[in-house]
């Protein structure tokens, strides 16, 4: 939800810009409405670049973002323990560097 907002809010302002540069008032509106669109749907999705499971009740469609190169399981397929450990090793990573980065 609050990636959402902030989805809207960054892509209402830069669609506002851009739309007001080349379009004038009318394009400014119309660029802050496409801006707001384009960036609550973005902000809306939940990023797994560590992997992991998907939060909220089990098989209701959630938005995610996926990155090239992932595989996705489907319910009743479940990761293997190897799986699992390599997640858990890449959450521990990017932890570690998102702590030095502060």
């Amino acid at each position: 939800m609050i990636g959402q907002k902030l989805g809207e809010l960054g892509g209402g302002a830069l669609g506002s810009f851009i739309g007001k540069k080349y379009g004038g008032e009318k394009g400014e509106k119309l660029g802050k409405q496409a801006g707001e669109l384009v960036g609550g749907l973005a902000g809306g999705l939940l990023p797994f670049k560590t992997g992991g499971r998907v939060p909220g009740k089990r098989g209701k469609p959630k938005k995610i973002l996926a990155h090239s190169g992932e595989y996705i399981l489907p319910i009743g397929v479940p990761p293997t323990e190897q799986q699992k450990k390599a997640v858990a090793k890449k959450k521990r990573s990017e932890a570690k560097k998102r702590k030095m980065m502060k």
